[in-house]
């Protein structure tokens, strides 16, 4: 009996892994766009709760499913779990210290960590290929559904009202598919590429150049970045003949999309090659470093922002502002804003000034820590993992300067998918794979 109800618990634990593979990533186009913007109020207004907590509601029983599955053995922990609290901890000691609020505290903690628990757990459960090919599997059909939307948009598919109302100025034209904004598109994408690179099997890899055209038209500057650090240090992942086909394909479907639009005119008037500013690849990228950009962002841009966590850095070195009181999970803390001029609900718009502004050089350092820890793991893995690991690592580190990457949920859950194999050491793992290891993990 007792073994059943254990393996009962593993099984249920898998299938809210699978669950969430695909939930996450429609999240907000569930709440924003999807049915619950016809639902009559005060049943909207129930069912979007459930839909903006339901993670933290499947993360709460999934972790009972671990203690049911291998009790307090289960939650033994490892490196990156001590670096994971040590960042914790220096979050509630900048609470502490600037007298915060512990909610705007829970709040940064949640959407920094939240997902993280899913990996955490993923590593543990017994080891099932089954299952562990079942949530992959899920993933894959969702980043499908998420490209298929995108190859719509791409070829001038009309656009909800709501869509092209969240896409004005210079983000005009920008594709954001079935995700909230461009920038998150294009990071979830980049991860994607990455994370399907190492688990499918030689011969469905080709599949992952549907990605790259959609990538392209995000006109995410971050995101293309980020990917070509990402392939700079995933080049030995494959070999260069794989890679040439891969690349090949994308190239290949990205042109015959951008002669449709050329060639056919509607979709130009707000996507593709538009006047805008954020629709026009070519402005995008010659234009990043002129004088006009640089002002902007100086004014009330990124660089507006680095100047003042660098300002933060001399007034409140060690433990910063407090935590959740910068443009994220909570608001600017009111006299930051009366000093430099800025609203009070201004997005940082880079992880790495939140957390110099909010947790000083302590949190930063302790931050900065957890990716060495898992380069280091991912790296100890060896074989594919250690460079699909050092792939994601180095793009996330690229991509957060520009985001708020570790708050984004449908962005870190494939990257705690990849932590948990480096983690389970499953080298050389992949969806073609047959056999079912019922071996615990590490826990």
């Amino acid at each position: 009996m007792a073994m059943d109800f254990r393996r009962g618990a593993v099984r249920l634990a898998w299938i809210i892994v699978t669950v969430l593979a695909i939930y996450i990533p429609l999240r907000f186009f569930l709440i924003d766009y999807g049915p619950l913007a016809f639902t009559p109020v005060h049943l909207g207004r129930v069912a979007s709760l459930a839909f903006r907590f339901g993670t933290d509601i499947l993360v709460v029983v999934l972790v009972g499913c671990l203690w049911a599955a291998k009790g307090i053995k289960g939650f033994r922990f490892e490196w990156i779990d001590y670096s994971v609290l040590l960042f914790v901890l220096v979050s509630f000691l900048s609470m502490v210290v600037n007298h915060t609020s512990f909610l705007r505290f829970g709040a940064t903690m949640r959407g920094l960590f939240v997902v993280y628990v899913v990996g955490f757990v993923m590593a543990r459960l017994p080891r099932d290929a089954v299952w562990f090919r079942r949530a992959m599997w899920a993933s894959g059909v969702t980043l499908g559904l998420i490209l298929f939307v995108g190859f719509l948009q791409a070829l001038g598919w009309p656009e909800p009202k709501a869509w092209i109302e969240a896409m004005t100025g210079i983000n005009a034209g920008r594709m954001m598919s079935l995700l909230e904004n461009p920038n998150t598109l294009a990071s979830y994408l980049v991860i994607m590429f990455f994370l399907g690179i190492l688990v499918l099997p030689e011969k469905h890899r080709p599949w992952m150049a549907a990605i790259l055209p959609v990538l392209y038209y995000t006109f995410s500057r971050s995101g293309w970045l980020g990917f070509v650090v990402g392939l700079v240090a995933a080049w030995r992942l494959l070999p260069w003949r794989q890679w040439a086909k891969i690349l090949g394909i994308g190239a290949i479907i990205t042109a015959l999309i951008v002669a449709v639009n050329l060639t056919f005119g509607p979709p130009l008037a707000h996507f593709g090659f538009g006047e805008q500013l954020g629709a026009n690849p070519f402005n995008r990228v010659t234009k990043t470093l002129s004088q006009r950009e640089i002002g902007n962002s100086m004014f009330n841009g990124r660089l507006f922002i680095l100047k003042i966590a660098l300002n933060t850095v001399k007034e409140r070195p060690w433990l910063g502002y407090g935590s959740g009181t910068f443009g994220g999970g909570g608001t600017v803390v009111k006299d930051l804003a009366k000093r430099y001029h800025m609203p009070t609900d201004m997005y940082s718009d880079s992880q790495y000034n939140r957390i110099i502004i909010e947790t000083g050089l302590l949190g930063f350092l302790s931050f900065g820590l957890i990716h060495l820890v898992l380069l280091w793991k991912s790296w100890k893995a060896g074989g594919k993992i250690r460079y699909a690991g050092l792939a994601l690592i180095l793009a996330i580190v690229v991509m957060d300067a520009f985001n708020n990457l570790w708050e984004l949920q449908q962005v870190m859950f494939p990257f705690w998918m990849l932590a948990a194999l480096s983690y389970l050491r499953r080298d050389g793992w992949s969806l073609g794979e047959r056999s079912e290891s019922s071996k615990p993990g590490i826990g």
